[in-house]
């Protein structure tokens, strides 16, 4: 990333190591964003026009400030510059990839598709179910 920007800092020497690895992967996730972006010739407004993201806050994604983003607008980008959502998830903080998840790339972004394509209601609705679906595991 650019010099000066929040994830350049390198790791004070009371990191952990799976705090430095942490701070990498947000990295990631921010820097491989921002190469996509530019590799299309694309500015933050025109991802903005694109997304209905605001730009202040896309660049807060990709310099690393935001470090846990809003998992639909991962997904909006992920499907905007051909990016693997999964890793994205992953190098947020917000999946972990190595899991043994029976969800695999197909499955989570088709799942991902079909909630955006739903209207508000709907998706009240469809997160009503997953959140009983979610207790009855834990009962």
């Amino acid at each position: 990333m650019r010099a000066g920007t929040e994830c350049t800092a390198p790791p004070t020497s009371a990191a952990t190591p799976q705090q430095v690895d942490t701070d990498d992967e947000v990295c990631r996730a921010g820097e491989t964003l921002r190469r996509a972006r530019q590799h299309r010739g694309w500015s933050l407004r025109e991802v903005e026009r694109r997304t209905g993201r605001p730009n202040a806050y896309l660049s807060q994604i990709e310099r690393g400030v935001i470090r846990q983003p809003d998992p639909t607008v991962l997904w909006q980008l992920a499907d905007l510059y051909g990016l693997n959502f999964d890793l994205l998830m992953e190098w947020s903080g917000l999946g972990d990839a190595s899991q043994d998840d029976p969800m695999d790339d197909t499955t989570t972004s088709t799942l991902i598709r079909q909630l955006m394509n739903l209207t508000p209601q709907q998706r009240r609705r469809a997160l009503g179910v997953l959140e009983d679906m979610a207790r009855e595991n834990l009962d």
